[in-house]
C-alpha cells in the first residue's frame, strides 16, 4: 500500500490491527499520528512482528489501532490483594 491516509481513514480500515506507518506525520503532543502510509498491518502481534522485520525501513511508527479488547473467558479482579498469613 502506498496511499497516504489520515488517522480517521487508518482507524476505519485497520480497526483492531497493528500497523507500521512510513512517511508519517506525528505531532509530539498528540497520542496518534495525523497521517501516514501503512506499510505492514496484521491483527496478530506475532505475525506483525515477523512482517516488520522483513526489509525494515529506516524510520517507521508502530501503532495499535482501536481500543484493546480483553480476550473472551478472561476475568480481571482488581480487588484481589495478597495477604500475609
Amino acid at each position: 500500500m502506498s496511499e497516504k491516509l489520515n488517522w480517521k481513514e487508518i482507524q476505519k480500515r485497520f480497526d483492531q490491527e497493528w500497523v507500521e506507518l512510513v512517511d508519517y506525520e506525528w505531532d509530539e503532543t498528540k497520542p496518534y499520528p495525523s497521517e501516514g502510509i501503512v506499510r505492514v498491518h496484521s491483527n496478530n502481534r506475532k505475525e506483525f512482528d515477523r512482517l516488520i522485520l522483513q526489509d525494515p525501513p529506516e524510520d517507521s511508527a508502530l501503532v495499535f489501532v482501536g481500543k484493546r479488547k480483553r480476550p473472551e473467558n478472561v476475568v480481571l479482579n482488581f480487588n484481589m490483594r495478597h495477604q500475609a498469613r
